[in-house]
C-alpha cells in the first residue's frame, strides 16, 4: 500500500512539474521569450529590469539585466530627469517591438545598487571566524578537517 501511495505521489509530482515547465513561458515569460515572440506580446503589459545606457529626456535606452541582455528603448510621460547612466531601472509598461511605453518605473541609483554588495562585507570576517573555529586546513591532504577539542572529541 505504501509503495502505491509513493508511486502515485511521485507520478503526480512529475505531472505537475511538467505542466509547470510547459506553461511557464505563457504565465511568466522572460525577456528572451518575449523578444523571440514579439508579435505575440505586442500591446501587452510586461515588466523587466535594466541598466541605463543613455537618457535624452524623452526616452531611455536600457541594457536588459536578463538574457538576451539586449538593448531596449523605454518611452513614456513618467520618465524624469533624475536618471543617470548606470542606474538600475525596473519598468512596468506596454511592449511594442524594441520599445516599451512605461506606465511605472522604479529607479535604483547606481551607488545604492552597489551599496547592497558593500553592506555584506562586514559579515565575511565573522563567518570566517565561525568556520575556522570548527574546521582547519590539512596541507598534506589539501582539504578541510573538523577540529578536535581538548578532550579528544570532535566539536
Amino acid at each position: 500500500m505504501k509503495v502505491a501511495i509513493a508511486a502515485f505521489s511521485i507520478s503526480m509530482l512529475l505531472l505537475l512539474m511538467s505542466y509547470s515547465y510547459i506553461e511557464h513561458d505563457e504565465k511568466d515569460p522572460d525577456m528572451a521569450y518575449i523578444m523571440k515572440n514579439s508579435e505575440k506580446f505586442r500591446g501587452k503589459e510586461i515588466d523587466f529590469a535594466g541598466r541605463v545606457v543613455s537618457f535624452n529626456g524623452s526616452a531611455v535606452c536600457l541594457r536588459i539585466m536578463e538574457p538576451p541582455y539586449g538593448v531596449i528603448n523605454v518611452t513614456g510621460k513618467i520618465l524624469n530627469a533624475s536618471l543617470h547612466k548606470g542606474d538600475v531601472v525596473e519598468v512596468l509598461g506596454i511592449y511594442e517591438v524594441d520599445n516599451v511605453v512605461a506606465e511605472k518605473i522604479f529607479v535604483i541609483k547606481s551607488f545604492e545598487y552597489r551599496l547592497i554588495f558593500f553592506r555584506s562585507l562586514p559579515a565575511i570576517p565573522f563567518v570566517a571566524y565561525l568556520f575556522f573555529k570548527k574546521w582547519k586546513f590539512n596541507f598534506k591532504k589539501l582539504r578541510f578537517e573538523e577540529r578536535e577539542c581538548q578532550t579528544g572529541r570532535r566539536m
